[in-house]
């Protein structure tokens, strides 16, 4: 503690340093305190950082620029809403009182300017698909323009050959194939039942097989004229689905802003139809992501709120144990800010330290735990690191823990730079 007034800051790091471990029992439970708190912290984050980063991964390989996905508002009485809906007795709806779109409904679409195109989203119903020995329970979605789905082999299915279908990797060795490459060419079978309840079939040539990822593909996908004709049998003669859909794909003008775009989603809103983009449905999922995320994070502040004021007792008991020794700095010319800054700097140090550790630990923990699920539940999710530790975003948590120490060592450094330094010589 005996140093020459005016001391630099560098000298004032290394009285710190030293001081910090006087009493090492107290100093290293209140690092552990910290330690705790920056390890769920940075877990927590190292979570959101992972997922998110394969999301938006999915989300920039989509495609499908200037589309829309419109369906028609659901207005229909919700027994937990408190509003009042009007019978409308033209409104077409299917399962569970769900508004369904009509023919009248896409040439409405269709003629509000600025758009191009409106396809209707046909959504057949299938049994089953077969390579000839074993019938495999599977759904399909129709393809759509521009759309980009990764593939592990092949191609994406092209109008120009309608009776092709790509199929999720999942299905290669169940279909007795051993691997994605031996599929290509292949002839398939899918069974459905048609309007009468009569099953059908119709032979298919897997062109592409599609990567796993958590945003879908997890279904096939044929072409939009193999899909009518699929819906076409399934609804025939039945009025209740004939010339009915949950939602239309909207092609608009590309060369809209963002702000026109949103002009046009408000126009098909006010006549009461909703229109989001793919990347607008899909984009929720990072939504549900971050309310889970600070849900889990809560409990990490928390802990740091409770080592903070670890810390607070830990300075204060410094300051009442060395309250001589401050008062000889003092006699010997050391100035309040002295004082108050090699306190608050041991109160930061703690802060860093219990971080420091608290994330690299994080970062052993993620790298085995990613590792470990790459291999099992997320091996088919190519690319997808479960937990992330990007340098910024963990500089941040240790500077803000850092930050967070050095708040709560300063009411006991304050103490301290305002002893009287007669008294505190006197100190016993």
């Amino acid at each position: 503690m005996l140093k020459p007034p005016n001391m630099k800051f560098l000298d004032i790091v290394k009285i710190s340093q030293k001081n910090l471990f006087r009493s090492k029992l107290r100093t290293l439970l209140t690092i552990g305190a910290v330690f705790i708190g920056a390890l769920t912290l940075s877990l927590t984050n190292g979570l959101g950082n992972g997922v998110k980063a394969y999301v938006n991964e999915q989300l920039g390989n989509l495609g499908v620029e200037n589309t829309l996905m419109v369906r028609v508002k659901q207005t229909q009485e919700n027994p937990v809403s408190s509003d009042v809906n009007e019978y409308n007795p033209d409104r077409e709806v299917g399962t569970f009182n769900i508004a369904l779109l009509n023919t009248d409904d896409l040439a409405r679409i269709g003629d509000f300017e600025g758009v191009q195109e409106v396809i209707p989203d046909r959504m057949p119903q299938l049994d089953y698909m077969t390579a000839g020995d074993k019938k495999f329970e599977v759904a399909a979605n129709q393809n759509l323009e521009g759309l980009n789905i990764t593939m592990t082999a092949g191609e994406l299915v092209r109008e120009d050959f309608p009776n092709g279908i790509t199929i999720p990797q999942k299905y290669v060795e169940p279909l007795g194939y051993d691997s994605p490459e031996d599929v290509i060419g292949e002839s398939l079978t899918l069974g459905y039942k048609d309007a009468q309840r009569v099953s059908q079939v119709t032979e298919v040539t897997v062109v592409g097989v599609q990567e796993q990822s958590l945003l879908g593909n997890s279904n096939i996908v044929i072409s939009q004229s193999l899909a009518k004709l699929i819906v076409d049998n399934q609804t025939e003669g039945v009025p209740a689905l004939e010339g009915k859909y949950m939602n239309a794909v909207v092609k608009y003008d590309p060369t809209y802003t963002e702000d026109e775009v949103a002009d046009l989603k408000q126009r098909f809103e006010d006549a009461g139809y909703g229109a989001q983009t793919i990347q607008d449905q899909i984009g929720m999922v990072s939504k549900v992501i971050d309310t889970i995320l600070i849900v889990l994070n809560v409990f990490g502040i928390i802990t740091l709120i409770a080592a903070a004021f670890g810390i607070v007792n830990t300075q204060l008991m410094s300051v009442n144990e060395r309250t001589s020794e401050i008062g000889l700095m003092k006699a010997l010319g050391a100035s309040r800010r002295n004082i108050f800054s090699i306190f608050s700097i041991e109160a930061a140090s703690i802060g860093f330290w219990g971080a420091v550790s608290g994330v690299f630990v994080s970062i052993i923990v993620g790298k085995i735990v990613s590792d470990a699920a790459s291999k099992n539940f997320l091996k088919d999710f190519i690319g997808f690191q479960l937990l992330a530790f990007p340098i910024v975003p963990t500089l941040i948590v240790i500077l803000g823990i850092m930050l967070l120490s050095f708040a709560a060592g300063a009411l006991p450094s304050l103490k301290a730079s305002r002893l009287d330094p007669i008294k505190a010589l006197r100190y016993e």
